[in-house]
């Protein structure tokens, strides 16, 4: 196999490997290592953030340690396809992310599907690192603990039909600490999702 082959193989093994290290940073609370996983300039643009990574894991830290007894999460990340393109990278990848949730006494499930769409770039310490994290939010459920625990008339249902369907729990959920998502979510089969995929892929190219 030639080198060029070796080289792009070993980019894209480096490149998942900070996809996962990501999900495992994030979810056990190791913040030193998620920060290492962007650039000292990196941009995420998530549901409930918009902003630079470093703020980003400050406030992940934050929601960490309120979460209620019993709460939890978890970040499953797919493998990554990855374009490269000298020091380059563009990644797309499969996320679910699975929570354990409290409100009014009732203990729920909540998750979502979505993707990541990950610009990386290379410096000059010669570390793949993540430059511009996006999330495309495809959809999302909650449910129960405990069967038959919900009351019929718990939820509003003008107040979820007036969320986009990808994201209808995803909301309220962030509506339960008071806040509401970003206005620049990206949702799946939109022209968000379009352009954001326009925008990596004119990227990638250096144009």
């Amino acid at each position: 196999m030639a080198a060029s082959s070796n080289d792009a193989l070993s980019d894209k093994a480096e490149i998942n490997d900070v996809l996962l290290t990501w999900g495992q940073a994030r979810d056990r609370g190791e913040w030193d290592t998620l920060r290492a996983c962007f650039q000292p300039d990196a941009t995420i643009h998530i549901a409930w953030i918009s902003d630079t990574a470093e703020e980003f894991v400050r406030r992940s830290a934050d929601m960490l340690a309120e979460w209620k007894e019993g709460e939890s999460s978890k970040h499953f990340i797919g493998g990554g396809q990855v374009t490269l393109n000298g020091n380059r990278a563009y990644s797309r990848c499969h996320v679910n992310l699975i929570s354990r949730l409290s409100a009014d006494g009732i203990p729920f499930d909540w998750e979502f599907w979505g993707q990541f769409h990950d610009l990386f770039e290379r410096r000059e310490d010669g570390v793949w690192r993540i430059f511009k994290r996006t999330m495309v939010y495809e959809k999302d459920r909650l449910d129960p603990v405990i069967a038959g625990q919900l009351p019929d008339d718990y939820f509003d249902a003008a107040t979820l039909d007036s969320h986009p369907h990808q994201i209808r729990f995803l909301a309220w959920r962030l509506s339960l600490t008071g806040r509401k998502p970003v206005e620049d979510i990206v949702l799946a089969r939109t022209e968000g999702e379009t352009g954001l995929i326009d925008e990596c892929r004119n990227w990638i190219k250096g144009s």
